[in-house]
């Protein structure tokens, strides 16, 4: 069944009973990850009537995905760190981290068939983890070019897939560790075709 994207808002505008729902939802994946996660449990922890999280969330789904959302707002922009093998190393270390060390890996393991069999679901993924991700690969891409260390005609959403189809191939198929030295192996595999004459020669 087709779901409508989760409509609650960011958790810094969240409603105090929002935050309960939501804070009972991190608290029942810790313990019971996706499989275990209902909507009457959390309306249990939380003290709310399970109508109450209805009307905010229409299935465990989406209540997962919200939780989701706001581990991923913790992926912060990169700085300028003078350097685009740097900085994308940083960027992609940023995910392997959250991925590796929050409920963000356990939940999209949990989550990921329904990614593709829910059109909703997967929409919302799509919309608020996903584009972020990418503009922030073209805001380094850009960075780089400006400096003369990536070729121009770079192509952005490529890169971007080069950069975390391994993360995301360890994390839900071969189950590979995720270890600190990943993101700097994925960039300097990637860097050689993507960086201009100039900085290659």
């Amino acid at each position: 069944m087709s779901v409508t994207p989760p409509k609650a808002a960011p958790h810094q505008r969240a409603t105090r009973t929002e935050r309960a729902i939501l804070q009972a939802t991190r608290e029942v994946l810790i313990e019971a990850g996706v499989a275990g996660l209902t909507v009457e449990g959390v309306a249990a922890r939380a003290g709310v009537a399970k109508t109450t999280v209805y009307r905010r969330w229409s299935s465990k789904e989406e209540l997962a995905l919200a939780v989701l959302l706001e581990v991923a707002e913790e992926i912060v922009a990169v700085p300028d760190l003078g350097n685009v093998r740097d900085e994308l190393i940083a960027f992609v270390n940023g995910a392997v981290e959250i991925l590796r060390e929050t409920l963000m890996g356990r939940v999209m393991r949990g989550l990921v068939s329904d990614f593709a069999s829910n059109e909703g679901l997967g929409q919302a993924f799509r919309e608020q983890v996903v584009s972020m991700r990418l503009a922030e690969v073209r805001h380094l891409l850009e960075r780089g070019i400006e400096r003369g260390e990536v070729r121009p005609d770079v192509d952005v959403a490529l890169v971007h897939e080069l950069l975390f189809g391994p993360v995301n191939y360890r994390l839900l198929l071969t189950g590979g560790e995720l270890d600190g030295q990943l993101a700097e192996r994925i960039v300097d595999a990637v860097l050689p075709g993507i960086s201009s004459e100039d900085a290659s020669g």
